[in-house]
């Protein structure tokens, strides 16, 4: 099974972010996976033609999208605007998902804290904990802020709390996820906690530079990027696909 995951486009009326998302869609189209996950931070501002625009892009997909709130989007427009393709567990309150495909569970978790950059887990282990219970088949959790240190200091500050909680929760289960799958740092990064694999998706914005210890801030020669993931005989496998090999159909 193929899941792709999009991150962090930050559209805004400047930005060339919603282009580099234009061509990512026709990438896909042509790729075809099982499912594509949307892991927030959509656009600045609230800017409502952003949103709609995404919407139109996804509507013209013929496989299944589930989107993730950032802590950069204003839910309410992110609602009304992405209503026709969002497959919220609810209508209001925490933007959750879950998502049955044929090998594998998707399981969103809205862990944005309003007015704030930093995520919390905590007040959504109860809901995760019932929706888990059901799980029969191996999945993925998806977050936007990471639960687990990048190495950037500035952008650690700014992950998601009470992992601890959330690690005790997923262990207990008797299945941990394949991954947690999240974006927010604008990196690719990967890690792993126990059996647990731990992944950041790349941004269709400008990428964070590699701030490591006391390396000095040097220019950025990354890529924008996204990933797809491949789950097989119940392993993770992620890949990076740089936009700098995307050609505009």
């Amino acid at each position: 099974m193929l899941v792709a995951q999009i991150s962090d486009i930050h559209a805004s009326p400047d930005s060339p972010s919603l282009l580099a998302f234009e061509r990512a869609i026709d990438w896909l189209k042509a790729f075809r996976p099982d499912a594509l996950v949307l892991t927030g931070d959509l656009v600045d501002d609230g800017w409502q033609r952003g949103y709609r625009q995404i919407a139109e892009s996804l509507q013209a997909l013929d496989f299944p999208t589930y989107l993730l709130p950032g802590n950069g989007d204003d839910q309410s427009v992110m609602r009304a605007e992405l209503a026709e393709v969002g497959k919220w567990a609810g209508t209001s309150g925490s933007m959750h998902f879950q998502a049955a495909l044929n090998d594998a569970t998707l399981v969103g978790v809205d862990v944005t804290v309003a007015g704030q950059s930093h995520g919390d887990i905590r007040p959504h282990l109860s809901w995760l904990k019932s929706r888990l219970a059901d799980v029969a088949t191996p999945f993925l959790l998806f977050m936007h802020q990471p639960p687990f240190g990048i190495g950037i200091e500035v952008l650690d500050q700014v992950g998601c709390r009470n992992a601890d909680a959330l690690l005790e929760l997923l262990n207990a289960g008797g299945r941990p996820p394949l991954g947690i799958l999240c974006g927010h740092v604008h990196r690719p990064v990967s890690s792993r906690v126990g059996l647990i694999a731990l992944q950041t998706c790349g941004s269709l914005c400008p990428p964070n530079p590699l701030l490591l210890r006391d390396q000095a801030d040097l220019a950025v020669l990354d890529a924008s990027s996204f990933l797809v993931h491949e789950v097989r005989n119940d392993r993770l496998l992620s890949h990076v696909v740089s936009m700098q090999t995307l050609a505009r159909a």
